[in-house]
C-alpha cells in the first residue's frame, strides 16, 4: 500500500495550532497479554517504524558505550532493541530487565536464535523496584527505549529516574532514554500511522496509539529527571511532528565511541526511509 508522506507537513502544521494540555490516558503497566504481546514482538521484524527506533536507539547507544562496555537495559520487551544493538557490538555484554512473563520468554528464545544468550542476561523485575544485587553491578550505559509511558504515576517514574541517578552517581555510566511524546492533539499519531504505515496489523495500531497516549510531555520528563537527581540531559524531539522524545548523557569517564565504526544494517525499503527521517528529524544527538 503506497505511503502519502505529503500529508505530514498538514499534520505537522495542525499539531502546531492546538494548544497544550491534553490529558494523559494511562495504560497497563505490564504489557503480557499473549496476543498483544506477539503482535509486538512481529512489528520489531516488519514495522518501518519499530525499525527506525531500534536504529536510532542502536546508533546512539554505540556512540555511548565503551569498547567492551555493559549495558542495562530497563524494559527489554521482547528483547528486539537489545538484539539489534548486541548483532553490531559483539564487544559489550548487558542485562535486560522487564516484568512480563511473555516478553521475556520472548526475548530468550530471540537471542538464543540470534547467538546473543551468552552476552545478554534477561531478569524478571520491577524497573521502578530493581533488585539490590543489580543495583550494585557496574555499568557504563543505562538505557530504556518505548517503557516510561507504561509507568502509571508521577511516583513511580520518579522512582525508574532515581535508580538512573544513582547507577550514574556510583559509575559514571552514560544514559539513554527515548519514549513516545504525548502530542497536541490526539488526532495527530493515529493519522501519522495511516500515512507512514498504512498496512500494519489493527491491533498493532491500537497498542502503539494507546502508547501515545500514555506517554509524558518532553517537558514533564525534563522535569521529572531533573526532580529525580539526573541533572544536565541533552535532549530533545523529532521534527516535523514530535512524536518521538530522546534524551541522553555521555559517560563522564569514557569520551564518546568513535560513530564510523558503526556497523549498520542495510535496511530496506521503508524502513531505510523511516530511520533517515526519524535520525535527521532530532536537531540534537548523541551521533
Amino acid at each position: 500500500m503506497p505511503r502519502a508522506l505529503w500529508k505530514l507537513p498538514i499534520l505537522a502544521m495542525r499539531e502546531r495550532l492546538t494548544p497544550a494540555g491534553r490529558t494523559r490516558q494511562l495504560e497497563p503497566m505490564v504489557m503480557d497479554e499473549p496476543d498483544s504481546v506477539a503482535q509486538f514482538h512481529a512489528g520489531g521484524a516488519t514495522s518501518s517504524g519499530m525499525r527506525a527506533v531500534h536504529d536510532l536507539s542502536a546508533r546512539c547507544l554505540d556512540r555511548l558505550l565503551p569498547e567492551g562496555g555493559r549495558l542495562l537495559d530497563l524494559g527489554c520487551g521482547s528483547g528486539r532493541a537489545l538484539a539489534y544493538l548486541a548483532q553490531r557490538r559483539p564487544d559489550i555484554t548487558a542485562v535486560g530487565v522487564d516484568l512480563a512473563p511473555n516478553m521475556l520468554a520472548l526475548a530468550s528464545e530471540l537471542l538464543q536464535q540470534e547467538g546473543l544468550a551468552d552476552r545478554i542476561r534477561l531478569v524478571h523485575a520491577d524497573i521502578s523496584q530493581l533488585p539490590e544485587n543489580l543495583l550494585a553491578e557496574p555499568f557504563d550505559a543505562v538505557s530504556t527505549i518505548w517503557t516510561l509511558h507504561h509507568l502509571p504515576d508521577n511516583a513511580t517514574l520518579d522512582a525508574v529516574l532515581r535508580q538512573i541517578a544513582a547507577l550514574r552517581a556510583k559509575w559514571s555510566c552514560a544514559v539513554w532514554i527515548m519514549d513516545f511524546q504525548r502530542l497536541h492533539n490526539q488526532a495527530s499519531f493515529p493519522a501519522g500511522i495511516r500515512v507512514l504505515e498504512p498496512g500494519t496489523d489493527p491491533r498493532l495500531s491500537q497498542d502503539a496509539i494507546a502508547s501515545e497516549a500514555a506517554s509524558f510531555t518532553f517537558q514533564d520528563l525534563t522535569n521529572a529527571a531533573e526532580a529525580a537527581g539526573l541533572t544536565g540531559l541533552h535532549g530533545g524531539c523529532c521534527w516535523p511532528i514530535p512524536w518521538q522524545q530522546a534524551h541522553w548523557l555521555p559517560a563522564s569517564r569514557h569520551s564518546p565511541r568513535d560513530s564510523r565504526r558503526w556497523q549498520p544494517l542495510q535496511l530496506q525499503g521503508a524502513a531505510r526511509v523511516d530511520a533517515v527521517l526519524l535520525r535527521r528529524g532530532f536537531s540534537r544527538l548523541p551521533i
